[in-house]
């Protein structure tokens, strides 16, 4: 059985994802810069920072088999003030949740054999941003267009291209916002049930009602999205 790569591996959706895989019984290659605990039976885990091309490399060079599936999961969200910007944060964010995914799924072609299939977790944040995190919102609208540009690419070698819009999740980064949130485990569910269907998006509970009613009223979700 082949394994599933996933980024972003050691908190949040992407540990959720982790462990539901292993559950499974389906072998997971886990990336993260930092594990804090050891791998559960079935994981293999690889230390590498996907910022920088060299953690890129390193996460590549591990994987020496076919993989069923990989899951680009790993993203930073960060508030920033265009009277004070930080280019170094900025530059890192657009890094990892915008060139990680191209680069690491590039590198990783040759262990992507027909039948394969590539996830992009983007955000609902792409389609109408939010005021406080420019960065993030500008690189997952990139991400997703990178995704439509994926799927015309590797359609015709037989990989299947999704991309994955959770709504708002318990997880570390959206700390102290909201409420109602989605467990990490309901989305990670429904990603590893939407890779095994093909489908091209994947948006459970909430995000799919706010994709359906910002085809009937964008403006409406474009001012609901920006007080966030």
């Amino acid at each position: 059985m082949n394994p599933i790569l996933v980024t972003g591996a050691s908190r949040g959706i992407g540990a959720a994802l982790t462990a539901l895989c292993a559950a499974r019984g389906r072998p997971v290659i886990a990336v993260a810069r930092h594990f804090t605990a050891p791998p559960a039976p079935g994981v293999t885990q690889i230390t590498a920072d996907l910022a920088g091309r060299d953690g890129i490399a390193r996460a590549a060079a591990a994987v020496t088999m076919p993989l069923h599936a990989l899951v680009n999961n790993a993203g930073i969200q960060q508030a920033l003030d265009l009277a004070d910007p930080d280019p170094a944060a900025a530059e890192r964010e657009i890094a990892l949740n915008l060139l990680a995914p191209l680069h690491l799924t590039c590198a990783l072609l040759p262990r992507l054999p027909r039948g394969a299939t590539v996830v992009n977790v983007t955000s609902l944040l792409a389609r109408h941003p939010k005021p406080s995190a420019p960065v993030y919102c500008a690189s997952k609208a990139g991400l997703a267009s990178l995704t439509r540009s994926m799927r015309h690419q590797l359609g015709p070698r037989g990989i299947t291209v999704i991309e994955a819009l959770p709504p708002l999740v318990d997880t570390q980064m959206t700390a102290g916002r909201g409420a109602a949130k989605m467990p990490p485990e309901t989305m990670a569910r429904a990603i590893l049930d939407g890779i095994e269907r093909g489908r091209p998006r994947i948006a459970p509970g909430p995000a799919r009602a706010v994709l359906v009613l910002d085809r009937l009223l964008p403006e409406l979700v474009a001012r609901l999205m920006a007080r966030g």
